[in-house]
């Protein structure tokens, strides 16, 4: 027997409440939500939730695809365009013909993403690598004592690399807590101290180091990465009862470093990658925060949804000496702007 079922008001149900109810984990962003995202292989949460006055919908800006609460049933359970209509109706009691007529599809048990088989990268790799003959710790000889710099360097496995014909590329390795290297971050910056961007990047983007390997087929085509350490993670283990800085870029940490040592500094790499799974290994531990002018009202807002996880002190100091024309200034700018003064 044919069912009509009324698809305004299915597709009217709260597309997190739909979710929710089949057993689906969201994590709640500002405005929206966000789930796994059941059109592709999702390790982290990409689908985004759409519930304003005007949308009631879903769309994952990892493989484009999305759409309405039906589309998102029928997905998610693998489940016809009939089978997710009846589910919605008796869920949410819109049924337009009795039950019985029509057996109610159960929710299948949610799959629990799979962790890949990581693959990690060799630390004497890292090792042939580290060195002081790159485009920042040129800037950083320029600001701080070179002993300062060396110690720095071997802290935190800084290295240069070559890249376009360029010899002095910066590589910044994200170390895990169990000494496990998980990728290289590959970036260049201005030396030259009569530039205005002086101590900044300067050539485009950054890169990773283990994708252009696995182009020069010095790893397996199929090998995965994390992308999910903090930049100074391995230090955490080695200075077990020190305050921790949070920061995000790697530059920052450097700067924070060698300007305050006491403390043990980290970075998230980029200010997206503030989740609970890349905090986790500063459980318990004492962290100040500190977001770039830009993010500090996003920063706190995601803080303040982990703070079981660590005892966390938020600063808004970036925010605060900011120049009105810059609303990226870091702390690394702060710093760097404040030794130049003292030694111009």
């Amino acid at each position: 027997m044919h069912e009509h079922f009324d698809t305004r008001r299915l597709n009217a149900i709260s597309i997190t409440e739909v979710a929710r109810r089949l057993g689906c984990s969201i994590r709640k962003m500002g405005v929206v939500s966000k789930t796994h995202c059941p059109w592709h292989e999702d390790k982290n949460p990409s689908l985004t939730l759409y519930e304003r006055t005007d949308e009631n919908r879903c769309y994952c800006f990892s493989c484009g695809k999305g759409g309405s609460v039906i589309d998102y049933v029928m997905q998610q359970e693998h489940w016809s365009f009939q089978e997710a209509c009846q589910w919605l109706s008796n869920e949410f009691g819109i049924t337009t013909q009795p039950a019985w007529q029509a057996p109610r599809p159960q929710p299948k048990e949610p799959v629990k993403p799979t962790t890949p088989d990581y693959t990690y990268i060799p630390m004497d790799m890292v090792d042939e690598l580290v060195s002081v003959n790159n485009s920042l710790c040129q800037c950083l000889m320029h600001m701080f004592q070179p002993e300062a710099v060396e110690w720095i360097v071997e802290e935190y496995r800084i290295g240069s690399y070559s890249l376009q014909d360029v010899d002095d590329y910066t590589v910044f390795p994200s170390i895990d807590r169990h000494g496990r290297v998980c990728n290289l971050k590959v970036q260049h910056y201005d030396a030259d101290p009569t530039s205005p961007w002086f101590g900044h990047s300067d050539k485009g983007s950054c890169r990773w180091l283990a994708s252009i390997w696995v182009r020069e087929n010095r790893f397996p085509k199929e090998s995965v990465f994390r992308s999910d350490c903090l930049f100074g993670e391995h230090l955490l283990t080695q200075y077990p009862d020190s305050m921790v800085a949070l920061v995000e870029s790697p530059k920052n940490a450097l700067f924070g470093a060698l300007s305050f040592p006491q403390m043990v500094w980290v970075a998230t790499g980029n200010k997206t990658m503030l989740k609970r799974q890349v905090l986790e290994p500063l459980r318990n531990r004492n962290v100040l925060v500190i977001p770039d002018c830009d993010a500090v009202d996003e920063w706190t807002t995601a803080i303040l949804g982990m703070a079981d996880l660590a005892n966390f002190t938020i600063s808004s100091f970036c925010q605060q000496v900011a120049p009105p024309d810059n609303p990226k200034f870091d702390i690394a700018d702060y710093l760097q702007q404040e030794i130049l003064s003292l030694i111009s």
